[in-house]
């Protein structure tokens, strides 16, 4: 894979990831709101009724939520074999290890091409 298919990669991320967080916004908003109406209608916190509410309000946007996390996942995946050349390359993969939750990786990649600059400066 090319650098190019790395920076492709990165923008699809970078804009998902935008997505990503006002997606979870909203539903940290539909989930406060969920929680106090059914305080407001009596519902004890964690019961039956109270899931089903909390459901009902938050589900569609629950879904949406995890299915971009999937796809997050997915570009994730995607971008950490590609070798980075750049700097560019370096922050994409960089966001790409942090969000898998493997942020030391990119000290490889720096370590990488560190090297390959060295070896064509030489």
């Amino acid at each position: 894979m090319t650098a190019a298919t790395l920076l492709h990669l990165g923008a699809s991320f970078a804009a998902l990831m935008a997505d990503y967080r006002v997606a979870q916004s909203q539903l940290a908003a539909l989930q406060h709101d969920a929680d106090r109406t059914a305080a407001d209608a009596g519902m004890v916190y964690g019961s039956s009724a109270w899931s089903e509410h909390r459901f009902a309000v938050t589900g569609r946007t629950v879904r949406y939520v995890n299915g971009l996390y999937e796809k997050l996942e997915d570009l994730a995946q995607a971008i950490a074999p590609i070798p980075a050349t750049c700097f560019a390359g370096l922050l994409i993969k960089a966001r790409a290890h942090q969000f898998a939750g493997n942020p030391a990786a990119i000290i490889n990649e720096i370590e990488a091409l560190a090297e390959a600059s060295k070896q064509e400066a030489a």
